[in-house]
Parts: structure tokens; sequence; C-alpha cells
């Protein structure tokens, strides 16, 4: 049954500038923070309860003086609060430094990377910035998966057996019907094929569905997916919301144990047109 979970997770696309929803790009108009002028970066949207954010900062002297090997100051625009002090630290002499440290669940709209103090005008500097990591929560109502729309077991023989989820199709009074479940007579007896957990997403943006599974026994699972267009990603995480695959997926194996709760999340690619995709999970 569906409900609403706070789903914590590493957000995708966090480097992908103006194009995703929790990439970043430089502000059009600068502020003064420690005495000193700077750009900010800008979130596209509020990032919500931010727990961790690693950074690439890259700084190059641009004036007659240096601003390395000096004390800076790694700052947050929290939302409704203002700007926030969250790291200080000194700037190495080769100007290359990563900022990899948590943020206590603030809701941010930018962040900035300046001397902890103003180092005289003489001293000017040009940076870049690089966001790896961004971990959020976001309040998500699960989906439901369902059960009969696809089946295991019914293998088609043309050329060579394909083993894949399928639907099958009877007809009942020269009308093709669906059929929701196929009982087959294994030694007397009429034995239901396996049926497949599966669930549908059709979207035309960036955003995450959430489907919580749990196996009935420990056992290989494949999740995959019947991709109709697009692109959907597909990630696996624990009931800690830790992640169990490597990245995203479009079809892989996993031993899960049977009782324990999964999440699995299907997202859009931030970049893709409008996609649609069926989510499977089976036992091969």
């Amino acid at each position: 049954m569906s409900r609403t979970i706070s789903f914590k997770y590493d957000y995708p696309y966090c480097g992908y500038g103006e194009n995703a929803r929790y990439g970043n790009q430089w502000s059009a108009s600068r502020t003064t923070l420690n005495g000193c002028y700077t750009y900010p970066m800008v979130f596209n949207n509020t990032v919500p309860s931010c727990s961790h954010i690693k950074i690439e900062v890259e700084v190059e002297n641009t004036g007659s003086g240096t601003v390395f090997n000096r004390s800076w100051d790694f700052m947050v625009y929290r939302q409704s609060y203002g700007w926030i002090d969250i790291h200080t630290f000194t700037m190495p002499s080769d100007g290359l430094y990563t900022i990899d440290c948590d943020i206590p669940n603030y809701n941010i709209t930018q962040f900035a990377v300046v001397p902890s103090s103003n180092p005289g005008s003489s001293r000017t500097w040009s940076s870049w910035f690089g966001v790896e990591q961004l971990t959020i929560s976001e309040n998500v109502t699960t989906a439901d998966l369902q059960m009969g729309e696809f089946l295991y077991c019914v293998f088609p023989n043309r050329y060579g057996i394909t083993k894949n989820p399928s639907e099958a199709f009877v007809n009942i009074g020269g009308t093709l019907t669906k059929a929701k479940d196929v009982l087959v007579n294994v030694n007397g007896s009429l034995v239901s094929i396996p049926k497949v957990y599966s669930g549908y997403f059709k979207s035309t943006q960036e955003q995450m569905k959430v489907y919580e599974f749990t196996p009935s026994a420990t056992a290989n699972y494949m999740i995959t997916q019947k991709r109709v267009s697009g692109d959907h990603e597909i990630r696996l995480y624990d009931s800690n919301f830790n992640p169990i695959s490597n990245g995203y997926f479009y079809s892989q194996a996993f031993a899960l144990t049977g009782g324990s709760l999964y999440y699995i999340s299907v997202t859009h690619y931030y970049y893709a047109a409008e996609s649609e995709s069926w989510l499977q999970i089976y036992k091969p």
C-alpha cells in the first residue's frame, strides 16, 4: 500500500547545470559576503533537506597578490534564513580544494566559496565549482506494484526460446483478451504460472517514482524494464536508503532477502524527451 516517506538519496544530476532540477548555475547578480564581491551559484530549484554536499573547487589568482594559503568559507543560502557559514578551510597553494561536508538538513537555494575576510583590492581571483554529490531528502508517495500485467514462464519458441516476461492474450469469442492468470497442468495438478511484479510510469520531464518491494523469499530477483520510449533509470536501495546498485541500471539481477524492505526508484533522465516504461521484478 502506498505511503508518504522521507526518501533520502544522492541526487543523480547535480552537476548538469541549468537543465537539471537541482542543477546549478552562476547568479546573474553579485552579492557581498565576508566583505568580498562574489557571484554565488544558484540552484535551479530549492534543494530540500540537504544533508551532505561535495564540491570540487578551483581558484585562480587574477590580481597582483595571492588569495592562496589563507582562510576561506563555504557558505549556503538557507531558505527563509539567509547566508550561513558551513565550512572553513585554508585554500592550498595550487588553488584546488574539495569541499566534502555535512549540512544539517537545510533547504538551500545558493552556495558560495569566498575568503573569510576581504584580502585587499590588489588580490582578485576567478573561481570554478563542480558539484559532485548532493544528498537530499524528499517527501515521496510510494507507488504500488501490480501483479498480473506480465507473466513469466510462458516462453515463445521462434528460432530458439526467449526467456522474458510476456503478456498473454487468449481468443474469447473472436476477441483477443489479456490473460491475468494462466494455469498449467503439472503432474495432474493445475499450477498458476508465476506472475511478475510491475509498475507503469509515463513522464514528460525529470521526475522520480519510488516503489516499495518486500520479497516473499530469499532468492535472486531480476529487476528490469520494458522500455516503450525515452529514458527511465532504475536504482535500488535498502530499507535505510543505502544504495545497493552501483549507480543506475536498466536490467540487473540482485540477491534479495525475504521479508526485507527495498526501495526501487525510476527516474526520468533530466535531458530525455517523453519517457514511458514498465518496471518488472521476477525470479528468473
